[in-house]
């Protein structure tokens, strides 16, 4: 028996409907989200196959998910108003991509030795990921993948500010607030912003030993021979005119920090000449020799173990600890009390004084500036390398839009299809069988007994 064309059609179209239910309302129906989006991220930058970032610290994929940067991503959206930092977060997932030998090998190991330890030394530091953010109910699929989109840029612009950061050598003070201070803490605030330089400049000179800017030719060893010489030569020399001649705008306060200075040293140097007697007297009555403790009373002597030899050491040890600090406890007296004499006397008046303080201040401003242009170059010489070596190695695909599906339409519509054929000739094929008959006999008597069960229920 033949199926009319209108059959046909309207079992297609039902197997159709059935088709799209099974492909896409199940899934839905499911996980209640309609779609994912998708990308990519490869890392190639060295250390990456180490497990470690550009700076060399350690390389932490999930900071992706920081609140800062879905902060700025939601921002950049302009989806303040639909999304939060939270619900972005528990959508997004990353999937770390390891290579198929890499997981084998691994897997041989484990079926070999089978301890978890041989694993951990095995440790596999992915350099590729797959980042992907479920459906966040928003008006659109674009407005999902223009989300992700907003969370790579985010993410990479970060790496960048985050190996450019240059929190080492941000000045503590303005050039204002400096000059305006007198002249000792002048010296000691530009000799720790100097550090401080130093500090960020050799933080890239460790990573990166052997660049040149092909900029200026210079490397980072060089800028750091440059900030070093600045350091101990030009703020050197000043801080030593102002320690010598004791330059201060305010005389009477200097001498009153100074004094006060004076009665600490003498309190810290009677305090180590106590120490140092009290060692003195312990020594006196030990006898190193025959390793005797000598003690009043009816105590007696007690004999010594070996170990009382370590414990004499450690006394000599300390009696000449203590001794070295008195003395230099008692230098820093006489230090501070030629400084209050200077200080008392004026060793500069005049033209001479007005003209070294102009000295000092000139000199101050131009090592200020000299600090900002190494700082400024080694900014510049940083963001060279993160272009040359870092940026040009970070990979991140544009977002792909995918449909919670199960399988594809079309094969599973074809699967259908087939199936309602198969199925309609097997009913034909059994329909005009010897078969039928028992089939009809077995229908019967099942319709036989039911209607005896109503009428028994009746009765």
């Amino acid at each position: 028996m033949r199926m009319s064309k209108s059959s046909l059609k309207k079992s297609l179209f039902y197997i159709l409907i059935i088709s799209i239910l099974y492909t896409y309302a199940l899934p839905w129906a499911e996980t209640r989200q309609i779609g994912e989006t998708d990308a990519q991220i490869a890392i190639a930058f060295k250390g990456a196959g180490n497990g470690l970032d550009p700076q060399g610290n350690r390389f932490d994929i999930n900071e992706l998910k920081s609140d800062e940067v879905l902060k700025q991503a939601i921002k950049k959206s302009d989806l303040q108003d639909i999304v939060t930092v939270d619900a972005l977060k528990k959508r997004i997932y990353i999937l770390p991509q390891a290579q198929s030998d890499t997981l084998k090998e691994l897997l041989t190991l484990t079926r070999i030795n089978g301890k978890t330890q041989d694993i951990k030394e095995r440790m596999v530091h992915p350099t590729s990921f797959h980042i992907s953010l479920k459906d966040m109910g928003l008006p659109s699929y674009f407005a999902d993948g223009k989300l992700l989109d907003s969370i790579l840029k985010v993410y990479d612009a970060q790496l960048e500010s985050k190996y450019l950061s240059d929190v080492l050598s941000e000045p503590a003070y303005t050039h204002d607030e400096i000059l305006k201070m007198d002249y000792a803490e002048m010296m000691m605030v530009l000799n720790q912003e100097a550090e401080s330089l130093l500090l960020y400049i050799d933080s890239y000179a460790n990573n990166e030993p052997q660049f040149s800017s092909e900029k200026t030719g210079l490397s980072f060893a060089d800028v750091y021979q440059q900030a070093t010489l600045l350091k101990n030569t030009d703020i050197g020399d000043m801080r030593s005119l102002v320690n010598y001649y004791r330059l201060t705008e305010d005389v009477q306060s200097r001498i009153l920090y100074e004094d006060t200075m004076l009665k600490h040293a003498g309190v810290v140097s009677n305090k180590l000449q106590g120490a140092q007697l009290t060692i003195e007297d312990i020594i006196q009555i030990y006898d190193n020799n025959s390793n005797y403790i000598f003690a009043s009373g009816d105590a007696g002597s007690a004999n010594l173990e070996p170990l009382e030899n370590q414990f004499y050491g450690e006394l000599m040890g300390a009696l000449v600890d203590k001794k070295t600090r008195y003395i230099n406890a008692k230098y820093n007296q006489q230090d501070i009390q030629k400084a209050i004499a200077k200080l008392q006397a004026g060793s500069l008046s005049g033209d001479a004084y007005q003209n070294l303080t102009t000295e000092i201040k000139s000199g101050t401003q131009k090592a200020m500036d000299r600090i900002e242009v190494l700082r400024k170059q080694t900014q510049e010489m940083a963001a060279e390398v993160y272009k040359t070596n870092f940026r040009n190695k970070i990979k991140m695909t544009g977002f792909t839009y995918h449909l919670n599906s199960n399988g594809n339409i079309l094969i599973n519509f074809v699967v259908l299809t087939a199936l309602y054929i198969l199925l309609n000739v097997f009913y034909n094929d059994l329909k005009h069988s010897s078969y039928n008959r028992y089939l009809e006999i077995i229908v019967q008597l099942f319709r036989r007994k039911r209607n005896e069960n109503k009428s028994e229920e009746k009765a």
